[in-house]
């Protein structure tokens, strides 16, 4: 154990600025801590390879440990204080699991820009809508967070406390999209992190999102993306869907 650790010393000498590794490891916390996918997604990239050089031919494990580290690193210090630390545990074993699956090829690249972007998109959460109508501001709040519940138009015109007509037309005219779109978009919008990220099932995914059965939410799936959870799940060329409304900045849904 002695030697190869004075081994994985010399490796370090050898590097002309092996001291920039703690640099890169702040300004990448940064990066995401500030969405910043492309800076994120290089410097992780960098102290990766980095990881890869020193370790030599057990680079697979010695990487896939880092990509672990980085995850608890990104959970502690950045999750916790932002969100309740179920949230970091969960997402931390999430990310984990996101390294178990990809450990058997280890694709750098790939392994990174998953990472990156699923932290990012945890973190970066779903701003508060900011809409002239403080019923829709509430319906749209109470929504993203039940996205993984049963919702229906008439549960919400009672938490509303007016009919499900008057809620329908006024959320159509403040949010610029229907009621049930959104609720349908929101679902999708947060099924792909599991399918592109977990082994749970495609009947597992639309039973967690609490569609009727998996044919149902694979029409609604298509629906709004253009493709099928499966082909989203094998093409990593086919990027995330992400809906929009008029308070967060956009104008209409992507």
């Amino acid at each position: 154990m002695t030697n190869l650790f004075m081994d994985r010393v010399e490796v370090l000498k050898s590097y002309d600025r092996s001291e920039d590794f703690y640099h890169l490891e702040k300004d990448l916390l940064e990066a995401v801590s500030e969405g910043d996918r492309a800076r994120a997604k290089d410097r992780l990239n960098h102290i990766v390879m980095m990881v890869k050089d020193i370790a030599g031919d057990r680079w697979v494990k010695d990487v896939s440990n880092y990509y672990i580290i980085f995850a608890a690193l990104t959970a502690r210090f950045l999750m916790v204080p932002k969100f309740p630390p179920e949230w970091a545990v969960a997402t931390n074993i999430t990310a984990m699991r996101i390294v178990d699956r990809k450990s058997g090829t280890m694709d750098i690249t790939e392994t990174t820009n998953d990472l990156v972007e699923f932290f990012i998109h945890v973190l970066e959460g779903r701003d508060k809508p900011e809409l002239s109508h403080p019923i829709v501001n509430d319906i749209i709040q109470f929504i993203d967070a039940s996205i993984e519940d049963p919702i229906t138009v008439d549960q919400l015109a009672k938490r509303a406390g007016i009919s499900t007509s008057h809620l329908s037309r006024i959320f159509r005219e403040h949010a610029g999209l229907t009621l049930i779109d959104y609720i349908n978009m929101r679902k999708i919008e947060e099924s792909q992190f599991f399918l592109r990220n977990t082994d749970m099932k495609i009947a597992e995914v639309a039973e967690r999102f609490s569609f009727c059965n998996q044919s149902y939410f694979t029409r609604t799936f298509k629906k709004y993306t253009k493709v099928t959870p499966k082909q989203f799940r094998e093409r990593k060329d086919i990027n995330y869907f992400t809906s929009f409304v008029p308070g967060s900045g956009e104008d209409a849904v992507t």
